[in-house]
């Protein structure tokens, strides 16, 4: 395979991966630590060999993550894992063009990471509709209890901490 130049990687460029790198570096020396995830959209445009070729470039320069967004089977997502010793991100979008795999799935194809960007807000909104559609016709959909609700948003610690500064009761 041809040599990466600067102009042809896209996604997380090799100057912005060493930047973090260094930072990383100067961090582990005061005692911090961070993780280096380093994403390409090559697939995209220019297929998963040039995809590939910009992880290997970034496993390189220091990433410790990689991302190689879309692929699109799981002989791809294989090639990619095993191309490059180094952990893996998957990121499922449901109806995106990468395979919605069941984890294990995913654990045995290589990756360490998998990323569900929309999967919360969808079942949220579906939640959402269902509960208003229900609502509309005077149904009255199963909910979670107030009591839960408000421990869960946090009222009772706000509740119990502004006791402590209440000059009268509520």
């Amino acid at each position: 395979m041809q040599p990466i130049g600067p102009e042809r990687l896209s996604g997380s460029s090799p100057g912005r991966i060493r930047a973090a790198v260094d930072a990383r570096e100067d961090l582990r020396a005061n005692g911090g630590d961070i993780l280096i995830l380093a994403r390409t959209d090559a697939r995209h445009d220019h297929g998963l060999g040039e995809a590939i070729a910009h992880a290997e470039k970034f496993a390189e320069i220091g990433a410790d993550i990689l991302f190689v967004e879309a692929p699109r089977s799981e002989e791809e997502m294989r090639e990619i894992c095993s191309a490059v010793p180094l952990p893996h991100m998957a990121n499922i979008v449901e109806g995106g063009v990468t395979p919605d795999s069941p984890n294990a799935v995913l654990q045995d194809i290589g990756y360490s990471i998998a990323a569900y960007p929309l999967s919360l807000m969808a079942a949220a909104m579906q939640a959402m509709v269902t509960c208003l559609r229900s609502m509309q016709s005077d149904e009255r959909p199963g909910r979670m209890e107030f009591t839960e609700l408000r421990q869960r948003i946090g009222f009772d610690d706000y509740y119990n901490e502004s006791e402590k500064y209440a000059t009268s009761k509520r």
